[in-house]
């Protein structure tokens, strides 16, 4: 079976990554001033496009304007790219850029180049010392100057070096990928393989059982004894760790059965509750207690007595009441 080309390869890898990973929108549909575009490039590199995206939007956001960045202090500009990689040096850089655009052109604009040829607008640009990044370079080209970049740093070429695609250096691999790559697909192509690389192609050991590319990537067989050692050894890992897991469990419960042993047994409840005193009942023909000296009376009064009724009048010999 003949080797396909780089470009049927890429064409192929796009396809298939395109089915695992759905392709993001374009985080910038609209053109980027050249000036945002440095900023982008500088924040992109070594990240990802969402965080990038985030921190120029926060530089643009947080500060008054661009002037404003220009005359911070390194540590604000750092708190801007928390998070961030080397925050420092990305900082650095971000204001070292705008201090010498603003002593080239006593303003923050370079649009006029975007009218110029490429040759000439990256002939312009590379008298600053942020396009000594190739990286910056491609990603200004891509998102500003309107040609076809393909920003390459280590979270690219990993993934494309184990497929097979190897250059000496980052420019080189550029120029082969936007030779195999067309334009209306870059920015997608380099966002799957991004994706790629922070799923699972990751840095030292890949995991390529869950890779989308096993079938047609050669490094799974490359490497296999050594893909099939570091599967043993996880595995060997993960069972010792639920072992140890289940005899800190075991231990755990030893413990508590001993300690229920040792503790002292509570005495055991009366099923009948102890009979409770009633209070006497005082008899009813009972004489009151005499009250103490210097009680004063007590104010209920004595019930009066029922009167008894008058006896009728005498009556005389004839039966009339006598007068």
């Amino acid at each position: 079976m003949a080797t396909p080309s780089k470009a049927q390869l890429l064409t192929n890898v796009h396809d298939l990554l395109k089915k695992r990973y759905k392709p993001k929108a374009d985080p910038h549909p609209g053109r980027l001033t050249v000036l945002e575009a440095v900023v982008y490039g500088i924040c992109h590199e070594g990240m990802t496009r969402d965080a990038a995206a985030k921190a120029l939007a926060r530089f643009k956001s947080d500060y008054f304007d661009w002037n404003e960045v220009r005359v911070s202090s390194l540590v604000e500009l750092q708190s801007t790219l928390a998070g961030f990689p080397d925050s420092e040096g990305r900082a650095r850089r971000i204001r070292k850029f705008l201090r010498q655009m603003f002593q080239k052109t006593y303003g923050f604009t370079l649009e006029v180049l975007v009218k110029k040829p490429l040759k000439e607008a990256l002939k312009v640009l590379g008298e600053y010392e942020a396009f000594a990044s190739d990286f910056v370079t491609a990603t200004v080209i891509q998102q500003a100057l309107g040609g076809h970049g393909m920003p390459v740093d280590e979270e690219i070429r990993r993934p494309l070096a184990r497929l097979g695609i190897n250059e000496p250096d980052a420019a080189s691999l550029r120029s082969t990928l936007e030779r195999a790559v067309p334009k209306n697909r870059g920015v997608e192509f380099l966002g799957l393989i991004e994706d790629l690389a922070h799923d699972t192609c990751l840095p030292g050991i890949p995991e390529c059982p869950r890779c989308e590319l096993r079938k047609i990537c050669p490094y799974p067989q490359q490497h296999k004894d050594e893909l099939q050692a570091a599967a043993s050894h996880a595995k060997s890992a993960s069972s010792k760790g639920t072992a140890a897991k289940e005899k800190e469990i075991a231990s755990s419960a030893k413990d508590r059965a001993h300690a229920k042993e040792a503790a002292p047994a509570k005495p055991a409840k009366s099923a009948s509750k102890p009979a409770t005193a009633s209070p006497p009942v005082a008899a009813k023909n009972a004489p009151a207690a005499p009250a103490p000296a210097g009680a004063k009376p007590s104010s209920a009064k004595a019930p009066k007595k029922s009167e008894e009724p008058a006896p009728p009048p005498a009556k005389g010999k004839s039966g009339r009441p006598r007068s």
